[in-house]
């Protein structure tokens, strides 16, 4: 099966969710068999430990779902952990300036590209024996990097950010963004889509991949037929209250009436 990284290429679209609150590996089964191609484990707003990462980046290797991790911050721990559990990649917030993409790139990356420590007989390499120099060459072209657009200085240097080699996806953080914009919220406003359509435009230019995270198909999909290609919905917070609070609804307050009645 192709990664999301070789489908993004191809021009695919892939869509995924974000989990922040379920610790139970077996979530992954559970997304695979909803039909979703990935799940960004959300760290930086989520809580979890080094090793629940690595267990759900474990668990989810076998369900057929890939595990972006979404670090808290650009560091070198924050980076070099989650790929060493195994996870296909990263997504990393407020990646404001190209020197901040650069310094992902290199904490992600092996030498020549790079500065990840190089540590090959972990999860990642499935605790085998590689060949040194062909595993890192492989590992460099297979891992996953997407850093988030979500900020007026982000929108401002997007060309440059776009620009730099490694980086495969910009992705949009549609409500730290309207935070930035001045109208907290308005995910939907015309200040915010030109914001995101001069990210789109600078994906195309520089031949990456674009992504969002929207919390309703409706809003979604317009998206997506823009050219977004890396999408996100929902998470598992929002799945599974807003499911429960229809059906509480549904039931206390939308029976429906008989003639008996």
């Amino acid at each position: 099966m192709a990664s999301i990284k070789q489908r993004l290429k191809q021009g695919e679209l892939v869509v995924g969710t974000f989990i922040s609150e379920v610790r139970n590996p077996n979530v992954a089964y559970m997304l695979a068999q909803a039909g979703f191609d990935f799940f960004i484990l959300d760290n930086e707003h989520g809580s979890f430990s080094v090793e629940t990462v690595s267990n759900m980046v474990a668990a989810a290797r076998g369900s057929g779902v890939e595990v972006i991790v979404r670090i808290p911050e650009i560091r070198r721990e924050t980076i070099l952990k989650p790929l060493d559990s195994g996870a296909a990649g990263l997504l990393v917030p407020q990646v404001n300036t190209p020197e901040q993409a650069r310094e992902v790139v290199c904490h992600a990356k092996y030498p020549p590209f790079g500065n990840r420590g190089a540590a090959l007989r972990r999860a990642h390499s499935l605790y085998g024996r590689p060949n040194a120099a062909e595993y890192l060459a492989k590992a460099n072209e297979q891992t996953f990097l997407a850093v988030q657009a979500e900020s007026r200085e982000a929108i401002a240097n997007i060309d440059r950010i776009a620009a730099i080699e490694g980086i495969d996806c910009i992705f949009c953080g549609p409500f730290d963004l309207s935070v930035s914009l001045g109208i907290p919220g308005q995910v939907t406003h015309p200040i915010e889509v030109e914001a995101i359509d001069t990210m789109l435009a600078a994906c195309r230019n520089a031949a990456k991949a674009a992504g969002i995270l929207m919390f309703d198909a409706a809003t979604l999909k317009p998206w997506i037929e823009k050219g977004i290609r890396f999408a996100c919905y929902s998470s598992d917070v929002n799945m599974l209250a807003d499911a429960a609070m229809k059906a509480v609804e549904e039931l206390k307050h939308g029976q429906t009436r008989t003639d008996t009645d």
